[in-house]
């Protein structure tokens, strides 16, 4: 994806778009039709004629031939096109004055000199696309003032020293993606700002771009590089971006410590064991890319002098320690250390990383947190986002604690069994939190911990058996994702401190629990409607089996209709009462639709499921009890409770 992106840059800044300035219509269009023509510069008058998947050249010049005055600069684009009769007409007989021409996709192989002649004013020109086996020398003598030359995508196999002799003013080489397995000491012209030679056949850059001390930008990802040691322009002074990803390089250019000027280096997907000090004077760097290599450590003084750093990705490598390096990145801002193979992280390391958004250290073998920031005199330490998912770690040890800032903090797929009170003092910023695939048994705890803007719980797939008081220190709760656990019993007391709000309008506290064993019980919906009226929303589907002899027969009459998905079934013996209506048992549902719970009649509506919302209430069983009360008062006192005959439940009061 950075490749890509980088390319587009690379073609959109140097090669630029025809007519890409463009507003005015061209007054021409109807004259020149099958071409269609715009004003690319007002200011200067000049105009993109655009004719594409054209027939015959022919056509082309019957279009365009004397249409335009000479003073009327032209960007012509013929791309697309069949141009089988091309080689018996010449641009000239156009009478255009083209300053810019494109030929892509014409599945041109060979060319003939005799077209392009009397094209002294073309400053850009673009072959990409084509079938060209070879450098257009022939041709690109007739064009000495071109600056963007564009060659991508073709066949072409070397570069050579008389390739370019003619054109000794081009600025902007492209010749990405063709099969270039060599390339001349002297090939290239000295000129040269921005060279692509990415995606080619290249075993070595035969010192071709070491005196270009112009250069800018250097594209020499996807070859077959095993070294560029003595290859890169250090009298550069300019010298921004290098771009050597999937080669097989061994390590980092030494030359790198003689280019200050670097901002952007990419050379991941290599085979780099080290970076050797190569990076420790560039002091304006401001992102490194060196994921998936065989990086095993990190010097303490590796970016001793790299102060405006802002994105570090050290991902997929071998890491075990990061030695104390980052301490000098005062402008980190994004810390890719995924997959690597450290087993414990120290918040030491980025104590005073005033910046930082982003921290990955998802996938190592991280089983400690160390060096908590709760007596640190620098409590500008910033994290947005703290990613320690798929470790070993057993507990937080209050490490986290004071870790101010933290918006996100991911420790899913990790082996905890509880979360201490002082496991989360300090977060008062936190808004999501995600817990899941862990082996924690109970959030009592977290109702001692008090986390003031905490929106999102996710502690799916844990041990979790009850919900008594756990969102007790989480007012501002809206979503609790607490599905394939193992609870039982639910409190609705549960959520009577939180009030989920959305952009300060109050909203609904929604509760997942697909796959507890609550959701089996007869009177689920007791429990429903009594967290409906304290504004949360209870949903989920499982897969449990009811007693009665028409359950069966209902499940089956249900996947007919909606193929794979898992109904609970409620049985009962009462009737139920829908828009005036009577409704017979074997008639109701439960089926999660989105995130609600509510009826599907599937006979209505063509047979189709039809969700209907609020849910049916139905005659509440004696049996089963899930919802647990604190005292036989509050039972009494509340408004729902004669409605589901609360008196007939038969656990204890608490």
């Amino acid at each position: 994806m950075i490749a890509l992106a980088l390319a587009a840059a690379f073609l959109s800044a140097l090669a630029g778009q025809l007519g890409a300035g463009a507003s005015l219509h061209c007054a021409m269009r109807r004259e020149i039709s099958p071409c269609t023509c715009r004003r690319e510069d007002v200011g200067t008058g000049a105009i993109l004629v655009i004719c594409q998947r054209i027939n015959t050249y022919e056509d082309i010049a019957r279009a365009l031939t004397n249409k335009f005055s000479p003073e009327t600069k032209i960007g012509l684009d013929i791309s697309y096109s069949q141009l089988p009769d091309f080689a018996d007409h010449s641009f000239r007989e156009l009478g255009l004055s083209i300053t810019r021409l494109k030929l892509n996709f014409d599945n041109l192989s060979e060319l003939k000199e005799s077209v392009f002649t009397k094209l002294d004013l073309v400053d850009y020109f673009s072959l990409s696309d084509n079938s060209l086996m070879e450098m257009p020398r022939h041709v690109l003598r007739h064009l000495p003032h071109v600056k963007t030359l564009d060659l991508c995508r073709n066949k072409i196999t070397k570069l050579t020293e008389e390739d370019f002799k003619d054109i000794q003013e081009v600025e902007h080489l492209l010749v990405a993606d063709n099969q270039i397995s060599k390339i001349e000491r002297h090939a290239v012209p000295k000129a040269l700002k921005h060279v692509h030679l990415g995606i080619n056949k290249l075993n070595t850059l035969n010192g071709a771009l070491r005196d270009l001390d112009d250069l800018e930008w250097i594209f020499i990802n996807a070859n077959h590089l095993k070294t560029i040691d003595n290859e890169l322009p250090v009298k550069a002074k300019k010298i921004a971006l290098i771009h050597a990803a999937h080669n097989e390089l061994q390590s980092l250019p030494k030359d790198l410590r003689q280019m200050p000027s670097l901002e952007s280096l990419y050379f991941y997907d290599n085979n780099i064991k080290t970076l050797d000090g190569a990076l420790q004077k560039s002091r304006k760097l401001v992102r490194i890319g060196l994921s998936f290599n065989k990086i095993e450590t990190l010097a303490e003084d590796e970016f001793s002098e790299t102060e405006i750093l802002a994105d570090l990705d050290i991902a997929y490598n071998q890491l075990r320690s990061l030695n104390g390096s980052l301490r000098s990145l005062k402008s980190l801002r994004y810390l890719n250390l995924t997959h690597n193979s450290l087993t414990e992280f120290s918040l030491q390391e980025i104590k005073g990383l005033k910046r930082l958004s982003v921290i990955d250290l998802s996938h190592n073998k991280i089983s400690r947190i160390t060096g908590n920031m709760e007596n640190l005199v620098d409590v500008e330490t910033r994290v947005l986002e703290l990613r320690l998912d798929h470790n070993y770690i057993l507990n937080l040890g209050g490490a986290l604690m004071g870790l101010h800032g933290l918006l996100r903090l991911n420790l899913s797929h990790n082996q905890i069994q509880q979360i201490s009170p002082d496991d989360l003092i300090g977060l008062e910023d936190l808004r999501l939190l995600d817990v899941s695939h862990n082996h924690i048994t109970s959030l009592e705890e977290t109702s001692k911990t008090f986390l003031p803007s905490l929106e999102e719980l996710i502690a799916h797939h844990n041990n979790i058996t009850i919900l008594d008081k756990d969102f007790h220190g989480l007012p501002s709760l809206c979503i609790a994702d607490l599905s394939y656990n193992k609870i039982q019993s639910v409190n609705y007391e549960v959520v009577s401190k939180s009030r989920c709000t959305i952009n300060g309008v109050p909203s609904i506290l929604k509760i997942y629990l697909q796959d507890n064993p609550v959701l089996c019980e007869e009177r689920l919906y007791e429990l429903v409607a009594i967290l409906e009226s304290l504004n949360t929303r209870v949903s989920g589907v499982s897969t449990c089996v009811a007693t009665q002899t028409s359950a069966p027969v209902l499940m089956r009459a249900l996947n007919d209709i909606v193929p794979d998905t898992p109904v609970i079934v409620v049985t009962h013996t009462g009737v139920g009462m829908l828009e005036g209506r009577e409704i017979q048992p074997s008639q109701l549902a439960y089926q999660r639709v989105g995130a609600l719970i509510g009826h599907v009649l599937p006979e209505r509506e063509g047979g189709l499921p039809v969700l209907v919302e609020p849910p049916v209430t139905l005659p509440p069983a004696s049996t089963n009890v899930v919802v647990k009360w604190p005292d036989e008062r509050r039972e009494k006192s509340h408004p729902l409770a004669d409605h589901l005959r609360l008196r007939d439940l038969n656990s204890s009061p608490q």
